[in-house]
């Protein structure tokens, strides 16, 4: 099931730093307050990596990650769906979804998922 992005990121009101995740004082200019702003519309992919190494509780062999940077500027890290690094390739756009990453104890385990468009 696919909800809405729950990661919250916090914009300088000075500055216009973004931060995420939330930061004391701003990196920047050291000011400590803060706007709260969502991430909006697809993303960017930034960076990948596998992994095939996993802790104890995944199913899969291996997994893909990514940071990616939605069109607000918010930079984030999630699973990338796809089967083999091959698919991927830096600067290409991604959909953006909550979903379940895992099962702990026999509940889920929501997560942000990264899925190539075209």
């Amino acid at each position: 099931m696919k909800n809405e992005i729950a990661i919250t990121a916090f914009k300088c009101k000075k500055c216009g730093r973004i931060h995420y995740p939330f930061h004391d004082r701003c990196l920047e200019c050291k000011n400590r307050e803060f706007e709260k702003i969502k991430p909006q519309g697809n993303a960017k992919l930034l960076t990948y990596t596998s992994i095939y190494n996993l802790p104890w509780g995944f199913d899969q062999r291996f997994l893909i990650i990514g940071v990616a940077e939605f069109e607000n500027k918010i930079k984030a890290m999630g699973q990338i769906k796809a089967d083999s690094i091959d698919e991927l390739k830096l600067g290409m756009e991604v959909r953006p979804s909550w979903e379940s990453v895992r099962v702990q104890a026999g509940e889920d385990v929501f997560g942000l998922k990264f899925e190539p468009i075209g």
